[in-house]
């Protein structure tokens, strides 16, 4: 699933009044900037920094993708689960430290537009 998927699986819900949406928001963009700063991190050698804010992004994900109750929007729903099981896939890869920095890009550049048009929807 991409981020263009998981978007179409959130509008297609309809099922998230402006409350749980802006918490929705919320938790994404707390996600992506954990992400973010776990590869800054990377690259700066600072592994310890690294390591609390990768378990910071997998305790996010973690938390999405086994509450949120997927089955109530149907395929669209299994498609988000999927979406962030990719994410968390992604963030648990047991690479070598050159192929790391590549992995959260590729999270980052997964959860940019989701977190934009998480802002455009409000």
């Amino acid at each position: 699933m991409n981020s263009n998927q998981a978007i179409q699986a959130y509008k297609a819900s309809q099922q998230l009044n402006q409350n749980p949406r802006d918490v929705l928001t919320a938790v994404h963009e707390e996600l992506y900037r954990s992400i973010s700063s776990a590869k800054y991190a990377h690259e700066q050698n600072a592994l310890d920094q690294m390591c609390a804010h990768l378990a910071k992004g997998v305790r996010i994900l973690t938390v999405l993708a086994t509450t949120l109750n997927f089955s109530a929007v149907g395929g669209d729903g299994e498609r988000l689960r999927q979406y962030y099981l990719r994410l968390l896939n992604l963030l648990n890869r047991n690479e070598k430290i050159a192929n790391r920095a590549s992995s959260y890009q590729q999270a980052i550049d997964m959860l940019q537009p989701l977190c934009r048009e998480f802002r455009k929807i409000e």
